[in-house]
């Protein structure tokens, strides 16, 4: 079942920011594990307030997709349930609400590049990012017509 929320806070915020945390220090193997476990906190705190889309199932948090206005800000799935379509359904879930969407993705994190690139997405910009010194490609998706 997918949550449509904001205002998240206890188990549920701890969850989710754990999710966050740990798909991050997978996915982003290229960047200093210290910079992602530093910045934890103030995530937390933006998490609490942001718009989010969680995906939960038998109780249990396995995913989520938070948004700064139509900008995905995160697209986590937590790694015991990757790979079972959850991501797909939480941006499907975003899609039906907003009809343009923006995200940045590290150009070293071809998977989740080529998730989106799956998904409709397209380039508009590839730009470094000045507090990882990583280069970021900026994506673009825009309901179609003929989408529902």
């Amino acid at each position: 079942m997918i949550i449509h929320t904001t205002g998240i806070s206890g188990n549920q915020l701890r969850t989710i920011t754990n999710i966050w945390l740990e798909a991050n220090l997978d996915a982003h193997w290229f960047i200093d594990p210290e910079y992602w476990r530093n910045y934890s906190p103030e995530v937390q705190k933006a998490i609490a307030d942001a718009e989010l889309f969680i995906f939960e199932d038998c109780g249990e948090i396995k995913g989520f997709l938070g948004l700064d206005g139509q900008y995905i800000a995160g697209l986590f799935v937590n790694k015991p349930f990757r790979h079972q379509g959850i991501g797909r359904q939480l941006l499907g879930a975003a899609k039906r609400t907003y009809p343009e969407l923006t995200l940045s993705v590290y150009e070293k994190n071809p998977i989740a590049h080529q998730f989106y690139l799956d998904e409709g997405f397209r380039e508009t910009d590839r730009v470094l990012d000045n507090v990882t010194g990583e280069m970021a490609i900026e994506m673009a998706w825009q309901k179609s017509n003929n989408e529902d």
